[in-house]
């Protein structure tokens, strides 16, 4: 999913929003929450969504090779500040702006499982 967003700032009476974004991901910024849209492969069968707040978690399967699912993500964030394999899973980890993002691919039968992370940077 390709959303284009321009940058803005919003004047709510006193509180100000700014949208900012990266590719394909943008975060809705204000005192409360941060709202975040994570970029999902193209055949992405989504199962959980949890985008609402930070952290924010979205897990989805997909017929797509490792390969491909790494490419994705690498366009989306840039080149991977580590790579991990533990227990039959490779971890991402990407930093952008103000938070840290994981992504864990492993194999579920013909399938492979995409977990990505956002938690803001401490």
């Amino acid at each position: 999913h390709t959303i284009s967003v321009s940058a803005f700032l919003l004047n709510r009476s006193s509180d100000l929003a700014a949208f900012t974004f990266s590719a394909n991901v943008f975060a809705l910024v204000d005192n409360q929450k941060d709202i975040v849209s994570i970029p999902m492969i193209e055949n992405a069968q989504v199962f959980a969504e949890f985008t609402d707040d930070v952290p924010a978690v979205l897990n989805y399967f997909t017929t797509s090779k490792e390969a491909q699912i790494i490419n994705f993500y690498q366009q989306q964030y840039g080149k991977a500040l580590s790579q991990e394999r533990k227990r039959d899973r490779l971890t991402l980890k990407f930093q952008q702006k103000n938070y840290d993002i994981r992504v864990v691919i492993s194999q579920q039968n013909n399938k492979h499982q995409v977990d990505v992370i956002v938690v803001k940077k401490i």
